[in-house]
């Protein structure tokens, strides 16, 4: 009995098992084709976003394509470039035999003899007589020990500083002044201006000839250069 009844439950349950089949087939069958769409609509999306959106499979065929272009061209190149070049010239030696009575070849001994030379060669100079400079005298520029009173239009020079330098104000005096540069000894100046008394001293406007700038300097300083002819 108990092999009868069990064969029957499993002759009942046989439609159910195939209903059962065709459904989790059919459920598997839309679940890949909603995956296909979805995918397709991803890459529609890509597409439509980025115009120059290409798959994998067109970007590998065209990297493949690009490659036999490439190397088609090399291979024209080379064909061309074996066809235009030229055959070099067979190397020709010529052994020329220099006998005296040829016409146009000459001994080497007659022709420095007989050549008359187109250029004069100067081997040495002439030596000067003597070394001495002729011109103009030259003006010495001396500093006297007995000074020269200072005035506008005098050339004067910074003398007695040593190792230090000359302050150069924008006005005269020590107070309410400021420094506008220095100099150092025997620096020449051109007297513009002055003089002025400002905190106990005699100050006078000088100039720079060589840099045009000017200022007020104290005259404890300053002394008149003189120019003197001499040989």
């Amino acid at each position: 009995m108990s092999d009868v009844s069990t064969g029957t439950t499993e002759t009942q349950n046989s439609p159910a098992r195939v209903a059962a089949a065709s459904e989790n087939n059919e459920a598997f069958l839309a679940a890949r084709a909603q995956f296909a769409a979805r995918r397709g609509y991803k890459r529609a999306l890509r597409r439509a976003n980025n115009p120059l959106y290409f798959s994998l499979p067109s970007l590998a065929l065209a990297v493949i394509l690009a490659l036999v272009c490439a190397m088609i061209v090399v291979a024209l190149l080379y064909a061309l470039r074996g066809a235009q070049a030229p055959a070099a010239p067979a190397a020709a030696l010529e052994l020329v035999e220099l006998k005296p009575d040829r016409v146009d070849v000459k001994p080497r001994a007659e022709t420095e003899s007989t050549a008359s030379p187109a250029v004069e060669v100067i081997l040495a100079a002439e030596r000067p007589q003597s070394l001495v400079l002729e011109g103009p005298p030259i003006p010495t520029v001396i500093i006297t020990d007995t000074p020269v009173p200072l005035s506008v239009g005098v050339t004067a020079a910074v003398f007695g500083v040593g190792a230090d330098k000359l302050n150069i104000r924008n006005r005269p005096g020590l107070t309410g002044s400021q420094i506008l540069f220095r100099e150092n000894e025997g620096k020449r100046f051109e007297i513009i201006g002055g003089p002025q008394e400002a905190d106990g001293y005699i100050w006078w406007r000088v100039r720079d000839p060589q840099f045009q700038v000017q200022g007020w300097a104290v005259a404890n300083y300053l002394r008149a250069v003189t120019e003197n002819t001499g040989t």
